[in-house]
């Protein structure tokens, strides 16, 4: 079994250096390794954890073991410090052809990342094929969210949000009274379970996630709350300073583990309902 390189990037180092660029296909299979930046302690994401590592560490291995290289994993604590870390990856994504004219952070379900804006890179970051469709719920108790699927029906709530996301200027934009107290997806949720909030705004995979994990806490999911706009994403993985043979392989491979059903029996074993990007 390969071995996989943990590697903790400290603060300072990553405030004070140079930005390293990624490597294309022929480097990765020169050095012999996978680079992957991931966030530490964002389960079900990702995790130093042996146990549990997360699906975007699960995937990546995956990836690695089919490029027949090593894996090396970059810890950090923020995701805008990928890009002075070197990595080849970050494993998380949005995936669309068309995106927001001022690259606002719209996004509903956080945390995802852009590919780079910038035209003046040779290989600006980009973001592979779609693997998986992340949607956003309204999470609370039964009695409470049943029915609740628009705007006007939560006026009089108490609705968690994650700051910067989109249910967050959307609360702002209603007028709706909401908090966004909590640092993570993981406190939000466990503060719909205790009172804190009435209900919030959750990714699908920390719902599934806290489900799996909490089997006496029911917490009942709205899928088709009306946003005004679609916050369900296509997510992918995103290349950095990636040729175009180096991105096509990434794809193939991908391609080949959606056909296998690597991918869906990953986010299976975290408990997460698969939904296929479209």
């Amino acid at each position: 079994m390969r071995n996989v390189f943990l590697i903790i990037i400290l603060l300072p180092i990553l405030l004070y250096s140079k930005i390293i660029y990624a490597a294309s296909l022929e480097e990765i299979n020169k050095r012999g390794a996978l680079r992957i930046c991931a966030l530490f302690d964002r389960l079900p994401f990702s995790s130093r954890d042996t146990q549990n590592r997360g699906f975007q560490i699960e995937l990546a291995e995956e990836i690695a073991k089919e490029l027949n290289v090593d894996l090396e994993i970059t810890w950090l604590r923020y995701r805008f410090h990928a890009r002075k870390a070197g990595c080849d990856m970050m494993m998380e994504a949005v995936s669309r052809k068309n995106d927001d004219k001022n690259k606002r952070d719209i996004e509903g379900a956080k945390p995802l990342t852009r590919a780079s804006d910038s035209e003046k890179k040779t290989f600006p970051p980009k973001v592979s094929i779609p693997i998986i469709r992340m949607e956003t719920y309204l999470v609370g108790p039964e009695y409470l969210v049943i029915g609740k699927t628009s705007l006007k029906s939560i006026k009089d709530m108490n609705i968690g949000v994650m700051r910067g996301t989109w249910a967050h200027m959307l609360m702002q934009k209603a007028q709706i009274k909401y908090r966004t107290k909590f640092i993570t997806e993981e406190e939000l949720i466990q503060g719909v379970a205790d009172g804190e909030v009435d209900a919030a705004f959750i990714s699908s995979p920390q719902y599934w996630w806290f489900l799996k994990n909490n089997p006496s806490i029911f917490l009942a999911a709205i899928r088709d709350f009306d946003f005004t706009r679609d916050v369900s994403l296509n997510v992918g993985v995103l290349i950095r300073g990636a040729d175009e043979n180096t991105i096509n392989r990434i794809n193939e491979v991908l391609q080949h583990l959606l056909e296998t059903n690597v991918i869906q029996n990953i986010y299976s074993s975290y408990g997460i309902e698969y939904v296929a990007p479209r």
